[in-house]
């Protein structure tokens, strides 16, 4: 009988987190499975269900103690939980001690293990910069986060100490993680410019990629691109016109000047094998498309009724709608 390897899984109840849960929960027969989760009221009602099944660690990356106890005799670690963007906890400050911080506090943790657990970590497209001319990355293209984006160099400085730490590892840069979960009017997407070319990933297709790696053996010491092939690519603006679509708002809802005309990140992943090796796209940019529509449900028939007035309460999030306000203005 083959032993079930023991893998902790960091950051299951997030968008992405929990379809890499999933999948591995449906493999249960071969793993021994470890959720390191933060405490809160929200992650204990989402698993009260599998205490039985799997074993769960209630803490904080920040807490070296906390993640001691997680990864000790794990054989993997799927290292997922980080700050996000669109998080309201994202700031400089916190999304530098639990992205960076609390990937070191993983990395003493494993090294202090005699039998050494390996890595698999989930990165994002954000460390290529602003590719708006130059739309086609690969994974040896130059790491130039665009200015500001603490996120992209939190994400740079994490892969940087996992590289150098002398474990066996394996990073994705995950390329625009589409879930209904993170839809959410944040400043943060005004500074994508409209004409930014952007190629998605659905997170369940994410799951896959990664339930699907840790099987192999060819992985480990590699940087992958993980995103939703040609099917799962579309202009910035376009798509954020299909999403006002669905929401029952209307093509054209924002102005062209509420976003920035400067590069953030995103682009299109050149093909470099990665679906022949993780066999993971099963859904495209229309199937994301349909998940909206699911979620938004009734609301749509609702949302066109306070288009003026959420238009208005949205754009003053907006920066770049400020400051070409006043410029007009001054005119």
């Amino acid at each position: 009988m083959m032993l079930k390897k023991n893998i902790l899984i960091t950051g299951a109840s997030g968008s992405v987190g929990i379809k890499v849960f999933h999948e591995f929960y449906v493999r249960k027969q071969k793993y021994n499975i470890t959720l390191f989760l933060r405490g809160s009221k929200k992650n204990k009602n989402l698993f009260k269900n599998y205490r039985e099944e799997l074993n769960i660690v209630w803490g904080d990356l920040r807490d070296n103690n906390e993640v001691e106890k997680a990864v000790a005799n794990q054989d993997i670690i799927l290292h997922i939980a980080g700050v996000i963007p669109v998080s309201e906890e994202s700031n400089p400050e916190v999304t530098q001690a639990v992205n960076v911080d609390g990937t070191q506090n993983i990395i003493n943790s494993m090294l202090k293990q005699q039998d050494k657990p390996k890595i698999i970590y989930t990165s994002s497209a954000a460390v290529y910069g602003n590719r708006v001319k130059n739309p086609i990355i690969k994974t040896t293209d130059p790491i130039r986060p665009a200015k500001g984006d603490f996120y992209a160099v939190s994400k740079i400085e994490a892969e940087k100490l996992i590289r150098n730490s002398g474990l066996d590892y394996c990073i994705f840069r995950l390329a625009y993680c589409a879930s209904p979960a993170v839809l959410k009017f944040h400043p943060v997407m005004f500074r994508m410019p409209l004409n930014t070319s952007i190629e998605m990933i659905l997170t369940s297709d994410i799951g896959k990629a990664l339930a699907n790696a840790i099987e192999r053996e060819d992985i480990w010491g590699k940087i992958f691109n993980l995103g939703g092939g040609k099917s799962c690519r579309i202009r910035y603006g376009d798509h954020l016109d299909d999403l006002y679509e669905i929401m029952g708002l209307g093509r054209g809802f924002m102005p062209k000047e509420a976003f920035s005309i400067e590069g953030y990140h995103c682009g299109f992943y050149f093909d470099e094998g990665v679906q022949e090796l993780f066999n993971f796209r099963k859904l495209t940019l229309q199937d994301f498309y349909k998940e909206v529509k699911k979620w938004i449900g009734f609301k749509r028939y609702l949302t066109p009724l306070l288009r003026w007035p959420l238009r208005k309460i949205f754009i003053r999030k907006s920066e770049y709608f400020k400051e070409y306000k006043k410029k007009k203005d001054k005119n």
